[in-house]
């Protein structure tokens, strides 16, 4: 049995949006915490970046030749005996952090005070580095080398640069609290931190006793950037709570349970793809043994969206169904409208664009007979293999979904279930608060919030579904600032979260995330510096070495991916040079999902009186201008 309007006329192909349109809505780019700056934005921050690397570089270079000072390598103080400096790694963040400054958005004082606190925090670190360093190599305790110590303060910047957004930037408050807050596992607790400990023995055992392996390793770029310890240490703990996450997944999976089930599909212009959704949906029924109801929620469309679903659910035998009406846009909105109306217990969340696999609903659902449970997710397969964009979402998903979301699993870490597909139970939605509105990253937020109140995540790869990838280059600009910029909005409304000591996600994730995001943002102007250094200025630089550049991007990571994909399969591996080139894009647009960022503006501190005879007079603008504004709308009136 269906549920739809009859008296609706039924509308063709040419009555559907643009394809160009599909992407584009009023959640692109929340009005609050986000400004839809256009790509200049970004290759501005390059062009400048670049300017001003290759002027600071041309100035210490004249300086030294000239005889008036002798300007250091790199922003390192008591560099004697501890090594040559390779690569100017402190001076290249010091340029990134003022580039980032000059192209914040806001006004100039606040740009001013953002260069200066990034600046700042940075130069303390590193000068309280550099003197304790010193004093331990002049005590004989230890000596600590250049190198290691560029590389604490790199580290260091990873963790300055997200924390100085999140303090001035203009992002959502903190979101509704538990009543009753989560607590760590004790389990949990203890596998993650045996993983840790296999990881940095095996590390080391690698660096101490391999040491000529490890070489050869660094002298063809496999090992290297930040130190090879720290590249091994990172691998060997992904492989070993993954291994323990496939375990975790392996349990789960013997257990049965399907009770009956809602599927809520929010819509906006989506008529050129809902049909499939429907199709896929009613297929996947014929399998599941509870019930099924679908409710397809309209969201504001100006398209066909409503009568290709009507008529697709008049078509559907295994499933029943309705069609909503949100005329409020925002994809929150239509969710929570949906979640209002529904009755079932269990709400499968789905996408407009999103085909389920075959028995992607029993593979789900079947973790819930654990009570919890608060979310689970699977696998987003890209619909598609034709595009370059499509190939390099492959080798992606086996990365992020087919692995790294697996390794989380293995110690209850799972931060976030995209909302391509996700299943909930209504009663913990609802108990947390619903879905959040006016921000980007309402799937995760939700996801950390059922963390929060103690209900785990579960993304299980053996629910597959097919996505859509982006058709142009535009609505992947979009997508992908949208998603990154997301860890800034996620971080602010669930601050308490962070480092809470209460959850898995909170103590070891969100923060990892942030600094993985700090990673990404810089890693395009990185490369950038270092052809600059290593071209440009190599007569400054000649122990400057290309592999542990090189290794940054590839290395380690480039034999991970190839593991993964020979695992899942293993006619993927060809399309790994290019995801390699993907991921430099996906730096470009990380930094400009950063530089997306709204801050508020900030103004020099004034007397008291002369603030109030400038609002006085600002008063008196505003009220003169109206008044010449409807002066002039009566003449025009008149004259009409």
């Amino acid at each position: 049995m269906t549920n739809v309007s009859e008296d609706r006329p039924q509308t063709g192909d040419g009555d559907r949006a643009p394809i160009a349109d599909h992407f584009r809505s009023v959640d692109s780019a929340p009005a609050d915490y986000a400004v839809n700056r256009p790509a200049s934005g970004t290759n501005g921050f390059l062009i400048v970046f670049v300017g001003i690397s290759i002027l600071v570089m041309c100035v210490r270079t004249f300086l030294i030749h000239s005889g008036l000072a002798d300007v250091p390598r790199d922003l390192v103080l008591f560099p004697e005996g501890r090594g040559n400096v390779e690569f100017p790694l402190r001076m290249f963040i010091a340029l990134f952090f003022l580039t980032y400054a000059l192209f914040a958005y806001s006004n100039g004082w606040r740009r001013l005070f953002i260069g200066v606190s990034l600046l700042g925090k940075f130069a303390v670190f590193c000068i309280v580095v550099d003197f304790i360093g010193g004093l331990l190599s002049a005590a004989g305790v230890v000596s600590i080398s250049v190198f290691a110590g560029q590389m604490i303060a790199g580290l260091a910047a990873l963790a300055i640069f997200p924390h100085t957004l999140l303090r001035q930037a203009q992002l959502p408050p903190q979101g509704p609290l538990p009543a009753v807050p989560a607590h760590i596992p004790l389990a949990s607790f203890l596998k993650l931190a045996c993983c840790l400990v296999i990881a940095m023995v095996g590390a080391a055992v690698a660096v101490h006793f391999l040491f000529d392996v490890v070489e050869v390793l660094k002298n063809f770029a496999i090992l290297g950037g930040i130190g090879a310890g720290v590249f091994l240490m990172q691998q060997i703990l992904a492989a070993c709570t993954a291994v323990l996450g496939f375990r975790t997944l392996r349990k789960s999976r013997e257990l049965h349970f399907a009770p009956p089930a809602a599927i809520l599909v929010p819509a906006h212009n989506e008529a050129h793809s809902i049909s499939a959704t429907i199709s896929s949906i009613d297929d996947g029924a014929a399998t599941y043994p509870g019930r099924i109801h679908l409710y397809v929620v309209d969201n504001a469309s100006t398209d066909a969206t409503r009568e290709t679903a009507e008529e697709e659910i008049r078509n559907c035998t295994h499933i029943t169904g309705e069609v909503l009406d949100c005329p409020t846009p925002g994809k929150a909105i239509a969710l929570n409208m949906g979640i209002d109306r529904i009755r079932e217990e269990f709400i499968v969340r789905i996408d407009a664009d999103t085909v389920i696999g075959p028995g992607c609903l029993e593979n789900a659902m079947r973790h819930f007979a654990e009570p919890d449970v608060g979310c689970v997710g699977g696998i987003p397969m890209p619909a598609e293999e034709k595009t370059w964009m499509d190939k390099c979402r492959l080798v992606e998903v086996y990365m992020r979904h087919g692995f790294f979301q697996v390794s989380l699993d293995g110690y209850d870490g799972v931060m976030g279930i995209p909302g391509m597909f996700a299943v909930y139970r209504r009663s913990q939605v609802l108990e947390v608060g619903g879905m959040v509105q006016g921000m980007n990253g309402e799937d995760t937020d939700i996801c950390m919030r059922l963390t929060a109140a103690g209900y785990k995540s579960v993304s299980d790869p053996n629910a597959v579904y097919y996505s859509e990838t982006p058709a142009s280059y535009a609505h992947l600009l979009e997508q992908r600032t949208r998603w990154f910029r997301s860890i800034y909005h996620l971080t602010a409304r669930n601050r308490a979260m962070l480092f809470d000591r209460q959850t898995m996600a909170g103590t070891f994730v969100l923060p990892f995330n942030l600094v993985n995001a700090a990673r990404r943002a810089m890693l395009a102007p990185l490369l950038l510096f270092a052809v600059i250094t290593g071209f440009a200025f190599h007569s400054t630089f000649t122990a400057m070495r290309w592999q542990p550049i090189v290794a940054t991007l590839l290395g380690m990571s480039m034999i991970m991916t190839v593991v993964v994909c020979l695992i899942w399969r293993p006619s993927s591996v060809k399309y790994i040079p290019m995801y390699l080139g993907f991921r430099v894009l996906r730096s470009y647009f990380t930094l400009g999902s950063a530089l997306s960022l709204i801050y508020p503006p900030m103004h020099p501190r004034i007397p008291r009186n002369l603030r109030r005879l400038r609002v006085l007079v600002h008063a008196g603008r505003t009220s003169s201008e109206s008044g010449e504004a409807r002066t002039r709308a009566s003449s025009e009136g008149s004259d009409t």
